[in-house]
């Protein structure tokens, strides 16, 4: 990446620098690291594949679904979405970024979010559906949120050149078997040439940290170095509103850390799909927006402990 251009804010120049690691040493991998891994996946999901081949389903493992299993299996079980600006916000302002970045004119912010809401309107689906069907001050919410973190990525994020190869909403997809796993990533700059790495991703936030957060970027991590055979050098959560960020650095042990807690999760997803046990519940944070939560012990074991819901 090229030096820092003096147009640039101090909090673009911070990113260029210190996120982006303009002129850091990048990693090596070991060939052998990606075929470990993939076999490690492979045996912990040998026999609920098999299981799911007899039953002639699959199973699609996603970064919000480990979250939600690991977090109490009834959640995972009872998923419970529904559209609204709270919702769509995030989902159209990362398409207005996608299309601010590889625009070939200047538009602002709000130009670039009516762009991203025409392009849902024109598409089937649920989304467009509720737009069409929303009322008029919940659009015109929607419309401001994601003005707002369209406009804090133009003024945080230096602008992305092409030699940078960027990629926003990038599928990232592997497939062990009967089991896919799959992600879109917010942002991915650079790329591997050889053994050495070279890919940042980024997911982009806004609100508080959670612990919750770093693992999702894990899983990217994790996908990424089983499709292609060399990890991203580095993953980050970008905090829009707060101009903030939490990176890690790709290491052959937090791979291994994390193919083991998708493997677990997986496996656990599978024997719930296929209806070989229970679901367990675990009381916590989910709890408040569960779908059953009004027929369930968790919130009564909750409130038991002290903590409200709200």
């Amino acid at each position: 990446m090229e030096p820092t251009p003096s147009s640039l804010n101090p909090a673009q120049e911070r990113v260029l620098r210190e996120l982006m690691g303009l002129g850091q040493p990048r990693p090596t991998f070991a060939a052998d690291l990606a075929p470990a891994l993939r076999a490690e996946l492979r045996t912990m999901l040998s026999e609920v594949d098999e299981r799911l081949e007899l039953a002639g389903t699959e199973l699609h493992v996603s970064k919000s679904g480990l979250a939600r299993v690991h977090q109490c299996e009834r959640h995972w079980s009872n998923p419970d979405f529904a559209w609204s600006a709270a919702t769509a916000k995030g989902w159209i302002a990362h398409k207005a970024i996608e299309l601010g970045v590889f625009a070939t004119a200047d538009r602002s912010p709000l130009e670039l979010v009516d762009m991203a809401l025409d392009r849902q309107l024109e598409e089937p689906g649920e989304l467009g559906r509720w737009l069409l069907e929303a009322p008029a001050d919940e659009v015109s919410e929607l419309r401001a949120e994601a003005t707002n973190q369209v406009t804090a990525f133009e003024e945080c994020f230096p602008p992305l050149k092409s030699k940078w190869r960027p990629r926003t909403e990038a599928p990232v997809k592997h497939r062990i078997g009967q089991v896919s796993f799959g992600a879109k990533v917010d942002l991915a700059l650079g790329r591997s040439e050889g053994d050495r790495a070279g890919m940042l991703i980024v997911d982009f936030k806004t609100g508080r940290p959670y612990p919750a957060h770093m693992d999702d970027l894990r899983f990217y991590a994790l996908v990424e170095t089983l499709r292609i055979g060399v990890p991203p050098f580095r993953v980050a959560s970008y905090y829009l509103d707060s101009a903030t960020w939490h990176a890690e650095d790709i290491t052959e042990d937090l791979l291994a850390i994390t193919v083991r807690r998708v493997g677990d999760g997986a496996v656990k997803m599978a024997e719930l799909k296929l209806g070989e046990r229970e679901a367990t519940f675990t009381p916590g944070p989910a709890c408040r927006w569960c779908s059953v939560r009004d027929v369930c012990e968790g919130p009564s074991l909750l409130r038991d402990t002290g903590e409200e819901l709200a």
